[in-house]
């Protein structure tokens, strides 16, 4: 993100390092801490905590699927997937904070081009 905010690769630049890093520090930006697997139940009241302290009014969720794991058989994962992005879309209405949510499309031939049936699950997750 420094790098992208930077505008260049600040490896190739290190004396301007402290002043892109101290620049970066300034903005807005909270993160959540959590890695691998989460309950969406977690993720929703720590992006409802966000709001209420930092006025945030922008949640990044990357991404959805390295959120709901691996373990469910592909029908359940739909209803899972499903499930999950109308508890983000009613966040997102309720609290009046957009919400962009990652999620990665499965692996295609290097010749092919990514279209809707590329991502897993229903039309929901396509049709946001």
């Amino acid at each position: 993100m420094l790098t992208q905010f930077a505008e260049g690769r600040l490896e190739d630049q290190l004396d301007k390092y402290d002043h892109w890093a101290d620049r970066f520090e300034d903005l807005p930006l909270y993160f959540m801490t959590f890695h691998g697997q989460q309950s969406i139940r977690t993720v929703i009241d720590t992006m409802q905590h966000a709001v209420y302290v930092y006025d945030i009014c922008h949640v990044i969720i990357d991404n959805l699927q390295f959120m709901m794991g691996h373990e469910q058989l592909s029908t359940d994962r739909i209803a899972a997937q499903d499930y999950i992005i109308g508890v983000f879309r009613k966040f997102a209405t309720d609290n009046n904070c957009h919400v962009t949510l990652v999620i990665h499309p499965r692996k295609e031939d290097d010749d092919k081009e990514l279209q809707t049936a590329s991502i897993f699950g229903s039309a929901k997750v396509s049709g946001l």
